[in-house]
């Protein structure tokens, strides 16, 4: 790969000087104190990103004005004393040479006062905010001149508590600033009126002046600005273009170039998953720079450090801003500016991080259990090196053996296939993103002093012979197909026999109810399958053949119904999901969900949800809906998703036999790669 010359080169944004051109981008967490000042756990999430080697940190939105918090815990600026804490914060980041900036806000349509003070949320014009649902209302002009000069004072809060710049959010049709500048939004008559340039610019403009004049000319400002909002109706990268010159004019250093606008869906556009394409917003970018002479910022899926090298040196952009990436792997620097490829987490775009934020209460990364948790999730040297036994070389049982291997302990891993992955492996085949992680666990099994047994099915009695000082059980859940009237038809596959041949075990993979000839290529495969199949290579050969017919009925709307489901619909096949509950892919959050939503409807999946599939007909099944109405639902081929079982057999059995033992991932209950990945670090930092 080429050296990264131009990502790894400094660069000044004013008076700021870089020591790469890596950004981290701001990103809501929930770590802050209920008083709006850094907690510790803030500070130590932070401090791994600076010792990590980026050159600069976008610290998430810091509110101007008390009343009108982002979050329940989230920061302000809006005082005086919040400044000592803030400078704890700065001083972390600094000791290991990054730079940092706030990103100031007030939250406008967006605030949450009304929960915490019994006011509305305010903004240009009355909107309904489709992230709180709440409605704002119209500031008054002299109420406009208040915000203006908080703005103000926050940057000169921030200054004094050593930040090295500011950044002002005015992106996404979104928060206070944002609104103002976005015609979906500002229905202003006045002076600050949404029908015109300067009637939108105006309230950003005054407040970057205030900031510039609070905090001195010399202080760097940033802007967050979406360089195409693409939404019907609102402004394009050639509105942008028009607008970038004055905001420079005004005092802005360098823009930070995002796109999308806040939406119903949460985001859609502005945080976007894997069906997007890599480096979304460089175009918009690129035409930025075109009209101003200072430093361009640009994020959106730009994963790849060669990715990000390439954008510079094609001067599309000036520096790189990441976000997930810096989640998944605080090191990503790093390891990239020393060539560690294969050492990288990559982010695997499966919006744990957004979803984790409304289900547990704050940011979390489901491949990186220590975001958040850096002071609690430490794998220092153990004091004394212990016999680790790893039972399961699926994503649980490799994490556990890095953790553990990192501590010093001396680890074998048993695997009773002929190759590593588990569940993983097929997770991958029907969502490729996951790849990245698969691939970099194997690269770490390979890199550490693990020892890998595979085909080495374990029994109590090995684990007897083997005496272990701690086994970690990680062998994956039991998948159990549904018992159907008429499931023993030849047009019927399962989950789990789909897994077997995808395994190359065929015994119970339900090969028997294929033609012979493809039976016979099969077991001729099977050696070639279980040591070498890997999902990239499932994924072109099932473009050629599967063993499915033209129209398919999946019964089972879980992520992985769903999921096959797409797969299969995306290599022409007639699709329609059968789920008894009233959604899909319940184990989910909001953002994978809507995202998992629109993948169906573009590729044509039917959906019907609160029916029972009663039969299975040798052309398809017999559903009956909740008041028991009865249909037939024409498929050539049935596919029984199955249901994720405990798989605790053998840790109980293993109860007694040795000094300590414990689980992790799905044997124990259904969690994904989130639990898999937590409950092994979990382990590996207390052995």
């Amino acid at each position: 790969m080429a050296s990264l010359t131009k990502l790894f080169s400094p660069i000044k944004i004013g008076t700021m000087e870089l020591r790469n051109r890596l950004v981290m981008s701001p990103m809501t967490t929930q770590y802050a104190n209920q008083d709006e000042t850094p907690s510790q756990r803030l500070i130590d999430y932070y401090e791994a990103r600076a010792r990590g080697g980026v050159g600069l940190i976008t610290v998430e939105v810091c509110t101007v004005d008390r009343p009108h918090k982002y979050q329940p815990l989230s920061l302000g600026l809006w005082d005086d004393k919040l400044i000592a804490s803030h400078q704890a914060l700065t001083k972390a980041i600094h000791a290991h040479g990054a730079k940092v900036v706030p990103q100031i806000s007030h939250p406008g349509p967006e605030s949450l006062a009304p929960l915490f003070y019994k006011i509305p949320p305010v903004g240009p014009s009355i909107v309904t905010s489709a992230a709180t649902g709440l409605t704002c209302r119209e500031l008054a002009l002299e109420e406009i001149e208040t915000a203006i000069e908080q703005y103000g004072e926050a940057a000169r809060r921030a200054r004094e508590a050593g930040y090295d710049g500011m950044e002002i959010h005015c992106a996404h049709s979104y928060m206070l600033a944002g609104s103002f500048l976005s015609s979906l939004r500002n229905k202003r008559t006045d002076a600050y009126n949404g029908s015109t340039v300067e009637g939108r610019l105006k309230f950003p403009i005054a407040v970057i002046k205030s900031m510039k004049a609070r905090a001195g000319h010399d202080f760097p400002l940033t802007i967050r600005i979406s360089g195409d909002e693409r939404a019907p109706g609102a402004r394009d990268i050639r509105g942008t273009q028009q607008i970038a010159p004055m905001l420079v004019e005004a005092g802005v250093d360098a823009f930070h170039v995002s796109g999308g606008v806040i939406d119903d869906n949460l985001a859609t556009n502005i945080i976007t998953g894997s069906a997007f394409p890599d480096g979304l917003n460089v175009p918009a970018a690129a035409a930025i720079k075109k009209v101003v002479d200072v430093p361009i910022m640009v994020v959106g899926r730009i994963h790849d450090p060669q990715f990000a090298e390439d954008i510079l040196q094609k001067n599309q952009a000036d520096l790189i801003v990441m976000g997930r990436p810096m989640l998944a792997d605080p090191e990503l620097p790093r390891k990239a500016a020393e060539g560690r490829w294969k050492d990288i987490r990559r982010c695997i775009s499966c919006h744990h991080c957004f979803d984790s934020f409304f289900s547990d209460g704050s940011t979390a990364c489901a491949i990186n259990a220590a975001t958040g948790k850096e002071g609690e999730y430490r794998l220092d040297r153990a004091d004394r090196a212990r016999k680790v036994m790893v039972i399961g070389g699926g994503p649980a049982g490799m994490e556990a053996a890095r953790g553990a291997a990192l501590r010093g302990h001396k680890v074998t891993l048993y695997e009773k296939q002929q190759r590593l992955g588990g569940s993983l492996t097929f997770a991958c085949t029907v969502h490729s993103d996951n790849d990245d992680f698969l691939k970099y666990l194997v690269t770490q099994m390979k890199r550490l002093p693990v020892e890998i047994k595979l085909g080495r099915e374990v029994t109590p009695e090995l684990v007897e012979n083997v005496k272990p000082d701690v086994v970690i059980v990680a062998l994956g859940p039991n998948l159990v197909a549904p018992s159907i009237l008429g499931d023993g038809g030849r047009n019927v596959l399962s989950g789990p026999g789909l897994k077997q041949m995808l395994g190359g075990h065929l015994k119970e993979g339900g090969v028997n109810k294929l033609p012979l000839w493809q039976r016979l290529g099969l077991y001729l495969g099977s050696p070639f399958m279980q040591r070498y199949l890997t999902a990239s290579r499932v994924r072109r050969l099932t473009k050629l053949w599967m063993p499915v017919g033209k129209r398919v009925v999946v019964v089972g709307g879980d992520l992985a119904g769903c999921e096959l489901a797409v797969f299969l619909a995306e290599r022409g096949r007639k699709v329609t999901i059968v789920e008894g509950g009233g959604q899909i892919a319940p184990e989910v959050g909001l953002k994978r969900k809507t995202e998992l939503e629109g993948q169906l409807q573009e590729n044509g999946v039917t959906v019907m949800l609160g029916v029972k599939c009663e039969e299975i007909l040798p052309k398809g099944v017999i559903i009956a809906s909740e008041r028991g109405e009865k249909q037939v639902v024409e498929g050539d081929t049935v596919i029984l998703a199955g249901e994720v079982k405990p798989n605790l057999e053998l840790s109980r059995a293993l109860e007694g036999r040795v000094p300590e033992i414990y689980v992790a991932g799905d044997c124990a209950e259904l969690g994904l790669i989130k639990k898999a990945v937590a409950d092994a670090m979990s382990i590996a930092c207390k052995i």
